[in-house]
């Protein structure tokens, strides 16, 4: 038998750097998936759950109805304040940016932000469930011009 035939090198420098890499990726993704479950997420509450909740700075989204009487908004339209609420728990909203067409009082809404130490919920986003003429729910006239159906 010749030196060559009894040598095992075993697997070649391409494989090994194939199962680092290989090993390195799934160490990656792993990550990110534990990440995104623990801290990346976003948590969907009631006004009674977040009323409960510790502050901190994880955002959340939180679904109420407008509380009639609590909405301001300054002279260019564009900083709002208003109060959420569910029977008898309320979270104050402050959010700067353009609300949807159909936002308004008692109407339900989705804010997403986070909470300050003073218990106020920074909105960065806030939705309106668009009101709809199968629900028998009476629209106001300047709801009906937001929404474009003047006369319906």
């Amino acid at each position: 038998m010749s030196d060559e035939t009894l040598r095992d090198e075993g697997p070649s420098t391409g494989s090994r750097i194939r199962l680092i890499v290989g090993v390195l990726l799934g160490v990656a993704a792993f990550y990110v998936v534990v990440d995104s479950m623990t801290e990346g997420g976003t948590y969907f509450y009631t006004v009674e759950e977040a009323a409960g909740q510790e502050v901190n700075d994880r955002p959340i989204r939180v679904k109420g109805k407008v509380m009639p009487g609590t909405w301001k908004q300054n002279d260019k339209g564009n900083e709002h304040a208003f109060t959420i609420y569910e029977n008898d728990k309320r979270m104050k909203v402050t959010y700067l940016g353009a609300l949807p067409d159909v936002f308004g009082e008692d109407r339900e809404v989705v804010a997403t932000g986070t909470r300050g130490e003073d218990g106020v919920l920074v909105a960065t986003e806030v939705t309106a469930k668009c009101p709809s003429k199968y629900e028998g729910e009476a629209m106001s006239e300047s709801a009906r011009e937001r929404v474009g159906h003047p006369g319906s």
